[in-house]
């Protein structure tokens, strides 16, 4: 049990974004802070046309260098359809996912609410009205999981990461192992996926292309490579030759498990397995 605990203070201390989460733990602020002169505000109007392209930059700079919302990413979220929209996104990618080869043994029950979980998560870290993940978080249940080696009480990213890796499905030989960079990219590839089923890039191209450059910079929580291949994965779930093939293979992306980093990197073209600037890029490319 103590070793599961030290897993989780670990991997908080080792990301700026999970350290500042951590530290609204038990606590709901109000949003925007108090005193704050540049107050993200909802200004575009919800539409059934696809709004034209306008590229939207990640923007650094919370404390310790943590990703933090801007009125244009705030914008985003009305620009889809709000938190319904990024909801039927991630509760799409949630039915791929308990279906998955890889992914559903890292997942305790397929009961719990991980798309609306994951939706407010998003929606909050774009900068949404309500800070609705940690009104979440505050009103959900204290009863510790069981996972391999004793008990987790999840109640935010950490906990959720530790619990994932000793979960009781996965096969003994893994148990307590960290998501390796072939997790990651099925864990891109299908929640891309998700997104193009969702309709979202038929409705706002601009948000798709932060997106994919959001959960390419979050990604790196898991494995620190996988943010390479954030691009490649969103190509991948435009083929439906691929997609295809993933089925058929039982829902295993055979390409991808036990595919190292060395390998990987040939998967995929130069200009990007060489690129350091992104998803931090300022301009589109």
């Amino acid at each position: 049990m103590d070793t599961i605990r030290k897993k989780i203070a670990k991997l908080r201390s080792s990301d700026d974004d999970l350290k500042e989460e951590s530290k609204m733990n038990g606590r709901l602020e109000a949003y925007p802070p108090k005193g704050s002169t540049d107050t993200p505000k909802s200004s575009v109007a919800v539409s059934d046309d696809v709004t034209p392209f306008h590229f939207v930059p990640l923007k650094m700079g919370g404390r310790g260098g943590t990703h933090v919302p801007t009125r244009e990413s705030v914008a985003l979220i009305d620009e889809i359809g709000g938190l319904p929209a990024l909801r039927k996104m991630t509760e799409g990618f949630y039915k791929k996912v308990f279906k998955d080869y890889t992914l559903d043994n890292f997942i305790h029950s397929r009961d719990d609410p991980h798309g609306t979980r994951f939706a407010t998560w998003i929606h909050q870290k774009l900068g949404g009205e309500g800070n609705l993940w940690d009104a979440d978080r505050r009103e959900r249940p204290k009863q510790p999981v069981q996972v391999t080696g004793g008990q987790v009480v999840v109640h935010d990213r950490s906990s959720a990461h530790v619990a994932a890796w000793h979960s009781v499905k996965r096969p003994a030989k893994d148990a307590g192992k960290h998501f390796k960079l072939d997790d990651c990219r099925v864990w891109l590839r299908l929640h891309f996926w998700a997104m193009r089923e969702s309709g979202l890039l038929q409705k706002s191209p601009s948000f798709v292309d932060f997106y994919v450059r959001f959960l390419g910079h979050f990604v790196s929580v898991y494995e620190g490579s996988a943010p390479t291949f954030a691009r490649d994965s969103f190509r991948w779930s435009a083929s439906q030759e691929n997609i295809d093939r993933y089925l058929s293979n039982g829902r295993k992306m055979t390409d991808v498990i036990g595919v190292g980093l060395r390998e990987a990197l040939r998967q995929i073209p130069e200009d990007e397995a060489n690129d350091t600037k992104w998803p931090y890029i300022k301009r589109p490319q």
